[in-house]
């Protein structure tokens, strides 16, 4: 990418269209939000003239936990997951950002320490690297921005809790079934009465997701596709769009109305 600096100017006014763009989004026309979409045109090129992009090779890492929060990343091709190592090695995820989402934004602001958890990509990934200093100095021009960076802020707070969510069930079976509607909900591909989940997510990484073992995921699962209630292709997982029997016919509790800001 090119870094040559070009002006910057506040935008002249409200721009009605992109606007309602952004609402559809948060409204849940898309899955989750992507950052640099959401931004006005002079915002993102302010942006893109202050950053570069870095190629990741699979199991890369972005950054690891205690690391200086410096840069906060848009994820534009492949997969970076995001977890937590125990001094055991092992690792529980908190989420996996595809393309367009942003990763580290909990340091977008100039109080932010070291990084709490680690990233890495899952598959061969290129990410736009974007300057703390340059993305307070965004916010700090433009208002709508801020807005934008909330939002993000706000989704990913959200996602955090459905994950919470999922770890604060008593069963593994119950866990995973929350788990692939979650996942399916996020990165889901919609087949008409099927959510096709991505591959490249496998046994361990899910395992990963709801504190379980890689082989107690592999058992249950096939559990459920004996049962009737998913369906394996390959590496592809199916589940149905709207179950409505079984152990996947309860999908995450709502939050709770008050919670929402």
């Amino acid at each position: 990418m090119e870094t040559s600096i070009i002006g910057y100017a506040p935008s002249p006014g409200p721009d009605i269209l992109h606007d309602l763009k952004v609402n559809a989004d948060r409204n849940g026309n898309l899955p989750y939000p992507r950052f640099m979409d959401m931004l006005r045109p002079e915002d993102r090129n302010f942006l893109l003239t202050r950053s570069i992009t870095k190629c990741l090779a699979k199991n890369q890492a972005l950054y690891v936990q205690g690391d200086r929060s410096e840069n906060l990343f848009v994820v534009l091709r492949g997969t970076v997951k995001v977890h937590y190592i125990h001094d055991n090695g092992s690792s529980l995820t908190t989420s996996y950002c595809r393309e367009g989402m942003l990763v580290g934004a909990h340091g977008c602001t100039r109080w932010a320490g070291n990084h709490c958890w680690s990233a890495q990509a899952l598959d061969d990934s290129r990410v736009m690297w974007i300057g703390r200093e340059q993305l307070v100095d965004l916010t700090e021009r433009s208002a709508h921005a801020l807005r934008c960076v909330l939002a993000i802020a706000e989704f990913k707070a959200e996602q955090l809790k459905k994950v919470i969510q999922i770890l604060a069930e008593t069963t593994v079976e119950r866990r995973i079934a929350l788990a692939l509607h979650h996942l399916g909900s996020l990165h889901g591909i919609d087949r008409g009465n099927e959510i096709e989940i991505d591959g490249r997510l496998t046994h361990q990484e899910i395992a990963e997701m709801i504190g379980a073992s890689r082989q107690s995921v592999t058992t249950l699962l096939m559990g459920l596709e004996r049962a009737g209630e998913i369906r394996r292709q390959g590496r592809r997982l199916f589940i149905p769009s709207s179950p409505t029997a079984g152990r996947l016919a309860t999908p995450l509790p709502p939050l709770c109305s008050s919670e929402r800001h």
